[in-house]
């Protein structure tokens, strides 16, 4: 992810999060397979792609728990 779009990230509707979130986890799953069978040559975008799900699901938890308080 670019900075910009990190930026972005916490003004998004939960809806569009949740399909960011499933768009990388499956990215992060076909990531983690071509690692198993050697073929990734690049393994800072398995890192980056792991790093991008926890940024979503943080920007997730924070507004579940906002929303409970309320």
């Amino acid at each position: 992810m670019k900075k910009k779009e990190i930026k972005e990230l916490p003004s998004k509707p939960v809806k569009e999060l949740r399909a960011l979130e499933k768009k990388a986890r499956e990215e992060l799953a076909r990531l983690k397979v071509e690692l198993k069978a050697g073929k990734l040559k690049n393994i800072g975008l398995y890192i980056g792609k792991k790093g991008d799900l926890a940024r979503i699901k943080t920007i997730l938890k924070e507004r579940q728990l906002l929303n409970e308080k309320t």
